[in-house]
C-alpha cells in the first residue's frame, strides 16, 4: 500500500513537471487545481510524443521492409506448360 501511494506520488510529480515545463500547443485542460492541470498538461504532452515516436517507428519499418514483390505460387512456378 504505501510503495503504491509512493509511486502514484513519484509519478505525479514526474507528469506535473514534465506539464510545467513543455508548452503544448491547444487549449489548457479545464482541471483544477493547478497540480491537477500540470499533471493532465504531463499527459498530454506525454500522449503527444508517443504518438510521434510511433510514427516514426512505422516509418522506419516501411523503409526497412518495402512491400515484396508477389512472386508466383510454388506449383505454377513449377509448371511447364
Amino acid at each position: 500500500m504505501v510503495v503504491t501511494t509512493l509511486y502514484i506520488a513519484a509519478l505525479a510529480t514526474v507528469l506535473a513537471g514534465l506539464g510545467a515545463t513543455v508548452r503544448h500547443d491547444g487549449p489548457v485542460p479545464d482541471v483544477e487545481p493547478l497540480l491537477a492541470r500540470r499533471v493532465a498538461e504531463g499527459l498530454r504532452v506525454l500522449r503527444a510524443v508517443s504518438d510521434e515516436n510511433a510514427r516514426r517507428t512505422l516509418r522506419l519499418l516501411e523503409e526497412l521492409n518495402p512491400v515484396p514483390a508477389r512472386s508466383p505460387r510454388t506449383h505454377d512456378a513449377n509448371s511447364r506448360a
